[in-house]
């Protein structure tokens, strides 16, 4: 399987918590219900902070990127 990197759009996120519940390795709340992900392993040229997933947790990341109501969690293959 691809390594996988994955954001969260803080715009549109609604602090719904399916995220972080589900996947807290991956997922935090930064405070204020608002969802961000644990560490900034890449930050892109608008300043958005990307995560590498963790392998084995890439099938659980791409349910919560299919399930989450806003459409607020981005995952992506990482380019090696």
């Amino acid at each position: 399987m691809a390594k996988l990197k994955t954001m969260v759009d803080q715009e549109t996120c609604t602090a719904c918590e399916l995220c972080y519940d589900r996947v807290p390795e991956v997922y935090k709340n930064r405070g204020d219900g608002i969802a961000d992900v644990v560490k900034c392993d890449i930050k892109d040229e608008e300043d958005h902070c990307w995560m590498i997933v963790p392998e084995g947790l890439e099938d659980e990341v791409r349910e919560v990127e299919d399930e989450c109501p806003s459409g607020s969690i981005i995952v992506e293959e990482l380019e090696e």
